[in-house]
């Protein structure tokens, strides 16, 4: 059987590895001439929006036999609203180098690939490799081809602004700011290397690039950021739901599938996830999207928590924290296993029934 797979990213990666499992070479298209990412930063996976899923990398481990190593354990997460703030700590999930070195997530995952052959600097035409391939899986960390198909429901689109600074860091914390004034219905976060070095993402909703630089200036004077700068860098943001995910014998996976979810914008384990599904349905000629309905299901609730923060103010940010830290309902979110994003999505739903 013979596969192309169109990008060397997480999906595709992902893809290949399953492929060889079951004896199958595949080649990939890569329009760079390296494997890893064109800026470094670092990555996080939540154990708050991955339940059921208790811990992420052991499940990775036994349910895909894919090894990652994270950059660190994530056990402090601090969030600030315009006007309050909250702390939790535990066991909250992980951190992940992204960048060209070997811990990158991207060659973390081609140092496990045996017989799988990648052409870099290849940019390539999926209408062309249908023809010549038993199967295509476009994995290219883009929708372009997704809309190209019309199968792309947009749901985000804005743009991060992006920076490494050097300071003082806890390796083992996540700093994050919601706040209208500077990113409007999206985010800050702050997630560390080490404790010299971190990444900085702003990312704004409906915004161009030369828009976001007022907004990360802004967020700069009033959260008074001052760390030195050694690298920064700006790109397209977009999110949306991809349906159907197979189109003759093309499938799509990772951000070409609409892995990103529409809330945070994390998309690390559902691109694994929907790589190794787009081999199994190749291997087994399982239904793709039917493989995929976990998944669907976790991005549609998402998407709920996503229409709630377009329609939310700073006075309802700082409503949420002062909530959250209230010791039972914090508990009851940070301390068990309940499906947070599941429950949670459903209550938005039926609060925004009962206000409409």
């Amino acid at each position: 059987m013979n596969v192309a797979i169109i990008g060397a990213g997480v999906a595709g990666l992902a893809c290949a590895h399953e492929l060889e499992k079951h004896n199958i070479s595949p080649v990939i298209y890569e329009q760079n001439a390296y494997i890893g990412e064109q800026y470094p930063h670092v990555g996080a996976m939540l154990e708050l929006i991955d339940r059921p899923v208790v811990d992420v990398i052991i499940y990775i481990k036994n349910e895909f036999d894919i090894d990652i190593k994270p950059l660190n354990v994530l056990t402090k997460l601090i969030t600030y609203s315009p006007k309050d703030s909250y702390e939790v700590r535990g066991n909250l999930g992980y951190f992940v180098e992204r960048g060209r070195n070997s811990n990158d997530l991207k060659n973390q995952l081609y140092a496990q690939l045996n017989n799988t052959k990648i052409k870099f600097n290849e940019v390539a035409d999926y209408e062309t490799l249908k023809n010549q391939y038993d199967y295509v899986v476009i994995a290219n960390g883009s929708p372009s081809f997704s809309k190209e198909l019309g199968c792309f429901n947009e749901l985000f689109n804005g743009f991060i602004r992006g920076a490494i600074v050097l300071g003082e860091f806890d390796p083992n914390a996540l700093i994050a700011w919601i706040n209208k004034d500077y990113c409007k219905s999206g985010y800050v976060y702050l997630t560390p290397f080490n404790n010299k070095k971190a990444f900085i993402g702003l990312i704004a909703s409906d915004v161009n690039e030369s828009e976001v630089e007022h907004y990360w200036d802004l967020f700069k004077s009033t959260e008074n950021i001052n760390y030195p700068i050694v690298e920064e860098f700006k790109l397209n943001h977009i999110s949306g739901f991809v349906y159907p995910h197979t189109v003759s014998n093309t499938l799509l996976a990772g951000n070409a599938g609409g892995a990103l979810d529409p809330f945070l914008g994390f998309g690390q384990f559902t691109s694994i996830a929907m790589g190794v599904m787009a081999g199994k349905s190749i291997i087994t000629g399982d239904d793709y999207d039917k493989l995929l309905k976990y998944y669907i299901f976790k991005q549609r609730k998402m998407h709920q928590f996503r229409i709630a923060l377009n329609k939310g103010t700073n006075k309802d940010y700082d409503k949420a924290i002062a909530l959250v830290k209230i010791p039972p309902l914090k508990h009851l979110v940070y301390n068990t296993k309940i499906d947070f994003v599941k429950h949670g999505a459903n209550i938005i739903k039926f609060l925004s029934k009962r206000k409409g």
